[in-house]
């Protein structure tokens, strides 16, 4: 059996991207949507705001548990309200109302810490790749 190859989006293509940090992060050729994600994760990793003076996420308030979990248990795929409220309550023993979770994850969306997509009549979360703490005192 044959292995099915990726379709590219186009025979040959060139994406060059310069941060103000003067990083810079090229993609050309034949372009698989897969490469193009990759890139476009790649870009928004460059484009994270660096603050080498900021302080770790407080562990004694709510806010600095739900960072400090969304950085240890859910750096990686996508992720609900309802995921954060049960991780929260297996790990710190403490009920907490899904409204409240929500209200937190909608504003660390605005602080861009993590990407908020709407995908049905929920809402599915992403992290946002910053170094940890970037955040804290915004």
């Amino acid at each position: 059996m044959v292995a099915a190859r990726p379709k590219t989006l186009a025979k040959g293509i060139k994406f060059t991207v310069t941060n103000d940090r003067g990083v810079k992060r090229s993609l050309e050729g034949p372009v698989t949507r897969e490469d193009l994600l990759k890139f476009i994760d790649t870009i928004e990793f460059m484009d994270a705001p660096f603050e080498p003076s900021v302080r770790p996420p407080d562990q004694d308030t709510f806010f600095g548990k739900v960072q400090i979990l969304l950085e240890t248990s859910f750096s990686g795929g996508s992720f609900s309200s309802s995921d954060v409220a049960r991780e929260l309550e297996e790990r710190y023993g403490m009920p907490v109302k899904l409204s409240t979770v929500s209200t937190y994850l909608q504003r660390l969306a605005e602080k861009q810490y993590i990407r908020r997509e709407k995908f049905g009549n929920s809402w599915v979360y992403r992290r946002v790749y910053m170094k940890p703490g970037q955040i804290a005192e915004k």
